[in-house]
């Protein structure tokens, strides 16, 4: 499976959903209260099933079925993991090569 066929299979609508969760992943960091940064993949992952199952029922389909929850497990779990591996790629890139050097 090539990366081409896993982007095709995310409704395009749902793009900015990942530069929402990336921001949501952020904005969880910089809280000062959240110390639990461990959680955040599982916070990511949990809003985008629930915003994703949700689109899936209502705009697309217009009916919670079966299909609607596999293919919304589905998207959602690459949406989330895109986001989480758009964040590392940029902590990758910018931070921790100062410590290369």
């Amino acid at each position: 499976m090539n990366w081409e066929s896993i982007i095709s299979f995310i409704k395009p609508e749902l793009f900015i959903l990942i530069i929402f969760l990336y921001c949501l992943g952020l904005f969880l960091k910089k809280i000062p209260i959240f110390r639990a940064e461990w959680l955040i993949p599982i916070i990511i992952l949990g809003v985008s099933l629930f915003i994703t199952i949700i689109y899936m029922a209502v705009v697309t389909v217009g009916e919670f079925t079966g299909e609607v929850l596999v293919t919304g497990i589905i998207q959602s779990v690459i949406i989330a993991a895109s986001a989480v591996f758009a964040n590392e790629i940029i902590n990758q890139i910018t931070y921790k090569r100062h410590f290369d050097r």
